[in-house]
């Protein structure tokens, strides 16, 4: 069966509503209606009769019944009397609940003590009803289908008991002729009101349900778009619920963990992101809640699990949605291994570089020594036999052997493979321990070195080498900018919110222009002449403050130097 459309089930339930909601409001105007004159003819009746009464009669004349001559006196006495040409019988009584006249003479001196409509009216109330003439004295008025009985009490005095009852019978075949053109008055202008209020609402809903029916296609089709968009991202797409269980994902997030879609649907997240993870970056294993997640303004990395076991890197991106007592949280995933096996060959580019340079400076310090080791030697050939210089150029002989084996240790350091590892680092240690090698290696030799470091600095987690080679890229490229003279200016300090050592190298160079400020960051971009440098020192430097969710600031000015300052989170 078809399903019905808004505006058909709005004009199916608001018609019944209409249509019962106006023959209920139409029956109680009507009914009202019908009591209101009712109780209006019964009003005017009885006050007609009572004042045509005291006109005519006394209390003394309800005392005894009417019978023989005084029948026809009292009679003619009535018939002055006007109540009224709806009025088709009489009857008058007196306290004795006796006629004491009626226009069927019959009647006059009977008692009926048992009438309790009577009963009331001696007590002051008027009483009436529509008669259904089943009383015993009432077979004379059985001849009319349907009369208005009015038990009328006659006060002769304001505050004065009842005197004499007058019991009339109208006719309301008139009255109800009235109320019945009135009833169909207010039905036809009930029906027209309402129908008017139907057609108005029906409009009304009508311009909505068409609003709303294109606001749901609208819905559909962005619906579909967007599961489209969904399908066809090359980036996984996974949501979980407030229970972290898969409640949503892609085909590429399944390429990229290696299950089918029966086995991702209601798993764990932790099965693919494993519990390490939200530990690290949450402090709780379980899944966070929605409201505990601090959506970050970047995408983080994290590590995730292939249905094989494999571990791998990845991009993730958080966000929230749904109510608050039931959110969704969406992670878009990125597979970045690809990525960081390029970010680690520039690392190494950058780092053989700089080994290079440092390799050359040293070898040129190599070569220094051992010129001054073969001047001694010859100066000792031609002198062998003196003890004196004999012992001078061993003391020479052993110092500069000394310093051979410093540099050969600090080659072999630098061709060290790189194993990454995350330990607590001193950064005072560290900054003094590039600083060295890069003096003693001849790159540093010719400038002055400023060092302000801050005691007690709590530790920070990161990776040594990776750090070094952050330190070291920033001193070179110091001392490449003051070209041969100058202050390299070394600080480190606590951060103002206590949550990061800072430590800055600072030089007097010639400065970096506003416009290449944003520049020097992107890969193979460089101020250097030709053949100085390899475009990659400041972008390895940025990518690998970024990995050790750090922050970096770059303060510059043009023929007074540049300061560039590492912020790094304390342990």
């Amino acid at each position: 069966m078809r399903k019905m459309t808004l505006i058909q089930r709005f004009s199916l339930v608001s018609l019944v509503a209409i249509v019962l909601f106006g023959v209920v409001f139409g029956w109680v105007i009507t009914t009202s209606l019908e009591r209101n004159m009712l109780m209006w003819s019964k009003q005017m009746a009885a006050s007609i009769v009572s004042d045509e009464v005291k006109k005519e009669f006394t209390v003394a004349d309800f005392v005894t019944p009417k019978t023989g001559p005084d029948y026809d006196v009292f009679s003619e006495r009535m018939g002055r009397l006007s109540f009224g040409p709806e009025v088709e019988r009489i009857k008058v009584w007196n306290r004795d609940k006796v006629i004491v006249w009626s226009d069927e003479q019959q009647l006059v001196g009977q008692r009926f003590p048992d009438n309790e409509e009577l009963i009331e009216a001696l007590d002051g109330e008027i009483v009436s009803e529509i008669s259904l003439l089943n009383k015993t004295e009432q077979q004379f008025e059985r001849q009319f289908e349907r009369l208005l009985e009015l038990y009328i009490p006659i006060r002769f005095e304001a505050q004065g008991e009842v005197g004499a009852v007058f019991e009339i019978y109208s006719n309301l075949d008139p009255l109800y002729a009235e109320i019945s053109r009135h009833k169909q008055k207010i039905w036809t202008l009930t029906f027209l009101g309402f129908a008017v209020l139907y057609g108005a609402l029906f409009g009304i809903v009508w311009r909505a349900s068409g609003r709303i029916e294109a606001q749901t296609r609208e819905i559909v089709q962005s619906e579909e778009r967007y599961r489209s968009l969904i399908r066809a991202a090359q980036d996984g797409i996974i949501s979980v619920d407030r229970h972290g269980k898969v409640i949503l994902f892609n085909e590429a997030a399944l390429q990229m963990f290696g299950y089918s879609a029966g086995e991702m649907m209601g798993q764990p997240l932790h099965k693919l992101i494993p519990e390490q993870y939200w530990e690290h970056q949450f402090g709780t294993s379980r899944f966070p809640r929605a409201s505990e997640i601090p959506l970050p303004e970047h995408s983080i990395e994290a590590k995730g699990l292939r249905k094989n076991g494999e571990s791998f890197p990845l991009e993730l991106s958080l966000s929230v949605s749904g109510e608050t007592d039931d959110p969704m949280v969406t992670m878009i995933i990125r597979d970045i291994s690809v990525r960081k096996a390029m970010q680690q060959q520039l690392v190494e580019v950058e780092k053989q570089a700089s080994v290079s340079l440092i390799a050359g400076s040293i070898g040129h310090e190599i070569n220094n020594t051992i010129s001054g080791l073969a001047g001694y030697a010859k100066l000792l050939m031609r002198k062998p036999d003196d003890g004196k210089l004999a012992r001078k150029c061993a003391e020479i002989f052993a110092a500069q052997s000394q310093r051979l084996g410093l540099h050969a240790h600090n080659l072999l350091t630098l061709s060290k493979p790189r194993e990454p590892a995350m330990k607590p680092i001193v950064i005072n240690s560290l900054l003094r321990k590039v600083t060295e090698l890069l003096v003693v290696s001849g790159l540093l030799k010719a400038y002055t070195i400023v060092e302000e470091y801050a005691e007690d600095l709590p530790p920070v987690l990161g990776d040594e080498v990776l750090l070094e080679q952050v330190i070291r890229n920033l001193e070179i490229n110091a001392a490449q900018a003051m070209e041969g003279q100058g202050i390299l200016t070394l600080t480190t300090k606590l951060s103002p919110d206590r949550f990061h050592v800072e430590f800055s190298i600072g030089d007097t160079g010639y400065g970096i222009p506003d416009d290449k400020r944003d520049q020097i960051f992107l890969p193979f971009y460089t101020t250097k002449g030709e053949g100085k440098g390899t475009g990659l020192g400041m972008y390895i430097v940025k990518q690998i403050v970024e990995q050790h969710k750090g922050y970096l600031r770059l303060e510059s000015e043009v023929g007074v130097g540049t300061t560039v300052t590492i912020g790094l989170p304390v342990l």
